[in-house]
């Protein structure tokens, strides 16, 4: 027999407390000295209760979920975990917020819109009918065997020298995008680890729209040359290797780049993998580091609603890759924020501590049995 809507959304909120109190739990936190990150996440996650379930049924009337995942299954795609972890949860954040507001808003029908995109998707990604990474014991196994043998083929050995400049090169791209997604971690991610036939495993990372992009602030990126860049790192056997639903790669001992013994690096930009030399990726670090400090400048000379709404654009905007795959991208409204009330916006944006929690209770609670009608058994 099969569950109920409710019954059915009640599963999937169990299936995402499990692993998201445990991700929030060890979760670096982060205060921002620059911009109001805690405020426009939650001006974004409001707009993700509001808005999601409509731009939802205009994706899923174009494509099924389905053939959504499967089509993400490739290098240089940011439908990936960390967005399609967000898409739940930031939609369940809302609901969580906006219940406090105007409960009648919150209905079993809408969650189970977002949530059975999201379950659907997520299944099709993983490839093995898996919701989160935490599932597969923290490895995202995003692409097929011969997308991995493609990516291993330019692999090439690295001493100490090349492994200097690599770090510096990753370090470079990981800031740089850090400041031009906001003070947010999303604008690189990992998949993996891949086993390779010689006992080495492979991190996949993605660098995701490192100039002129969507972002109306981007154009101070407009001279890096590359958009988005793929990375295959090998690192030696000895190293324990996970990746998280965040795209972020965990090893013991910690700093697996030490390790690094093999690199390879492409553009996606064409469709496919096109090989990109280690000078190119030198020149590309330098690009990106002129324009991060070309972009601290202009942040710095934002007001503070400017600044929320950059923010609250990239974290309401972690659906639109999957939009895009569907081919509606320019069908759905990605202004941020717009449907935030005007007498809620100075409350969740005023500069206050966020309440304490309890670690280890479910963030997200489940929807109740309705009551019994009058005169019930």
């Amino acid at each position: 027999m099969n569950p109920g809507p409710r019954e059915r959304v009640n599963g999937l909120i169990a299936e995402v407390n499990a692993v998201s109190k445990v991700l929030m739990r060890e979760r670096t936190s982060y205060a921002s000295q620059l911009i109001p990150v805690q405020q426009y996440v939650v001006v974004s996650c409001i707009e993700a209760f509001l808005r999601y379930p409509a731009a939802i049924e205009v994706i899923a009337a174009a494509m099924s979920p389905e053939e959504i995942g499967a089509r993400a299954r490739r290098p240089g795609c940011q439908a990936d975990s960390v967005f399609l972890w967000g898409v739940a949860n930031f939609f369940l954040i809302g609901r969580n917020v906006m219940g406090m507001v105007d409960p009648s808003l919150d209905t079993v029908e809408r969650t189970d819109t977002v949530l059975d995109f999201w379950s659907r998707v997520s299944r099709s990604y993983r490839g093995g009918g898996l919701l989160h990474a935490a599932d597969a014991g923290n490895r995202i196994d995003a692409f097929d065997e011969a997308t991995q043998a493609e990516l291993a083929a330019g692999v090439t050995p690295v001493g100490d020298g090349r492994r200097a400049v690599l770090r510096r090169a990753n370090a470079t791209l990981v800031n740089h995008l850090f400041l031009l997604y906001f003070d947010t971690r999303v604008g690189h991610g990992d998949t993996g680890p891949y086993h390779l036939a010689d006992g080495r495993q492979m991190i996949v990372r993605d660098f995701f729209r490192m100039g002129r992009s969507d972002f109306w602030w981007s154009g101070i990126a407009a001279d890096v040359p590359h958009a988005g860049l793929t990375a295959a790192l090998v690192i030696d056997e000895g190293v324990d290797l996970s990746v998280t639903d965040f795209g972020t790669t965990v090893s013991v001992p910690e700093d697996y780049l030490e390790h690094l013994s093999g690199f390879a690096l492409y553009t996606t930009e064409g469709g496919r993998l096109e090989p990109v030399g280690d000078d190119e990726l030198v020149a590309t670090a330098a690009a990106a580091r002129a324009a991060q400090k070309a972009h601290y400048r202009a942040v710095v000379g934002m007001d503070r609603d400017e600044q929320i709404a950059c923010g609250a654009y990239v974290y309401f905007t972690f659906l639109r890759p999957f939009a895009q795959i569907a081919g509606v991208a320019d069908r759905i409204d990605w202004t941020c924020p717009r449907d935030t009330p005007a007498d809620l916006y100075p409350l969740v944006t005023a500069d206050i501590e966020p309440p304490e929690h309890d670690p280890d209770a479910d963030p997200f609670p489940p929807y109740e049995p309705p009551d019994d009608p009058p005169g019930g058994n």
